[in-house]
């Protein structure tokens, strides 16, 4: 959904590299600035409803605590022999595209601090739009590692080190997958605010680069393989069930002919419900629900924004395997 050129473009044109790196810089001041200013007072955790008589359930949140939210990841992997399943269905694609995303994922913790996951991202036809894409398919396979580092730059409390590949399985959906193989390191950490003890600063890092590993078709005519770069720092408030969040992602990206820059600004909210909410209404796992507006911009390209929506179920494999005996 294009719009056209206003304020808000206006903006996010005037953005260059520099003031990018600088608002980065000045996150990471301001996040050490009020860590330091209190750094006697420990966080306090914050417990939403009933008071849980039993462990079961305090370690079934543990274990299907928040990890992410729409594809901004936070540090940390399951413990040693845990395995969930997460379902996150993309509802805004209801009303940007001719299909739906249902991408399932299945992780399992490994113990020394690895974790690995992998699962298909499956789409049929959207019953709002129609098109070339209104039709059912795999889309691709993903799979990837995620290494807990813990500490590190003598700021951040966590961090996690990450590769994951994505691959086209048939012919998806040009905006699901480009028709390539995606490569793609990643580093995410944050540090949480003693001051303000329901305040991260958290930041993403990571490089996707497009190749070409296995036989297939050519790619599409309209496809233009990319290389992307990409910076999202950002916090989040979460002082309880309910969460906000404000976060900037600078993309640099190369094409084979041109090399630009890309901006990004989101503001949204969450709810991760709490398992004695969703057991007293009989629903099983661990829901989120996450709203947010996304204004995205590239230069000499145009901009782009609108509300976006996704709901992020996660269970165990214990559960899932409890509920198909009854």
């Amino acid at each position: 959904m294009t719009s056209r050129p206003g304020l808000l473009s206006i903006l996010l044109t005037l953005a260059t590299r520099r003031r990018a790196l600088a608002w980065l810089g000045a996150c990471s001041l301001l996040a050490t600035a009020l860590s330091a200013a209190d750094a006697t007072n420990p966080p306090v955790l914050v417990r939403d409803g009933p008071a849980p008589a039993q462990s079961q359930v305090d370690l079934r949140e543990r274990i299907l605590r928040m990890t992410e939210f729409f594809d901004t990841m936070l540090p940390g992997v399951l413990d040693k022999n845990n395995v969930t399943l997460h379902f996150t269905p993309k509802f805004s694609d209801m009303r940007d595209h001719e299909y739906i995303r249902y991408p399932l994922e299945l992780r399992y913790g490994a113990g020394n601090g690895w974790e690995y996951y992998g699962g298909p991202t499956p789409f049929s036809p959207n019953p709002l739009n129609g098109g070339r894409d209104h039709r059912w398919g795999v889309g691709e396979i993903r799979v990837g590692a995620r290494y807990d580092y813990g500490p590190s730059l003598g700021f951040f409390d966590d961090t996690t080190f990450g590769f994951e590949t994505r691959v086209p399985v048939g012919k998806p959906p040009i905006d699901l997958n480009d028709h390539y193989t995606h490569l793609r390191p990643f580093i995410t950490a944050a540090r949480h605010l003693v001051s303000w003890p329901d305040v991260t600063f958290y930041s993403n890092l990571s490089y996707d680069r497009s190749v070409r590993l296995f036989s297939r078709e050519a790619a599409p005519p309209e496809v233009t393989r990319r290389n992307i770069i990409e910076i999202a720092p950002g916090y989040l408030y979460k002082p309880n069930e309910y969460g906000y969040f404000i976060e900037y992602r600078f993309r640099h990206i190369a094409e084979d002919t041109d090399v630009y820059l890309g901006h990004e600004f989101r503001l949204g909210a969450l709810w991760d419900v709490p398992l004695w909410r969703t057991a007293r209404i009989g629903l099983p796992g661990k829901w989120q629900i996450e709203l947010a507006y996304r204004a995205n911009h590239e230069e000499a390209r145009g901009t782009d924004h609108g509300l976006v929506a996704r709901v992020n179920w996660r269970t165990t494999l214990r559960e899932v395997l409890n509920a198909t005996r009854h």
